[in-house]
Order: structure tokens, then C-alpha cells, then sequence
């Protein structure tokens, strides 16, 4: 269950619309967004990729870097396809 923090009046003063900061702040923070989300994205695709490494077994494990992402490519966009038709269908 979360936990709700109390936010103190104080720390709410502190805070500042975006469009309000200079330029130079505006893209720092930016820049800084942007590195955090590549590096998010990197971790969840590692961690996808070992999710399937454990559920498709020693067959997928064996291959290359560039087979496998290749043959994870394959197999989503096949399951897109069939999610497609069904949806069509209905």
C-alpha cells in the first residue's frame, strides 16, 4: 500500500512553472530528462529481453546479439499481427 506524504507549504513555494525558467535552465533540465529516459529504456529492454531469454529457453539463449533481438522482433511483431486480426475481426 502507499504511503501519502504530507507536502509541506513551504516546499510548494520552492516550486516553479517550467515555462517561467530562463532557457539555458529550461534545456539543462531537458538534457537531463532525456538521459534518464534512454537510460530507463535501455534497462527495461535488457529486462524484457531477459524475461524472454528465461521463458523461451536455451534455444533463444544460444543465439547472437543481433539474431536474437532479430528473432524477439519476429515473434512481437507476429503476436502484433495476430492481435491485429482479432481486433479486426471483432
Amino acid at each position: 500500500m502507499h504511503k501519502h506524504r504530507k507536502i509541506s507549504e513551504k516546499s510548494l513555494e520552492n516550486l516553479r512553472p517550467f515555462g517561467t525558467l530562463p532557457p539555458e535552465e529550461q534545456k539543462e533540465i531537458a538534457r537531463l530528462g532525456g538521459i534518464a529516459s534512454g537510460e530507463k529504456r535501455r534497462y527495461m529492454a535488457d529486462l524484457r529481453s531477459a524475461m524472454i531469454e528465461q521463458l523461451a529457453g536455451v534455444q533463444l539463449a544460444e543465439e547472437t546479439r543481433a539474431e536474437y533481438r532479430a528473432a524477439v522482433l519476429r515473434v512481437v511483431r507476429a503476436e502484433r499481427k495476430k492481435k491485429k486480426r482479432r481486433i479486426v475481426r471483432n
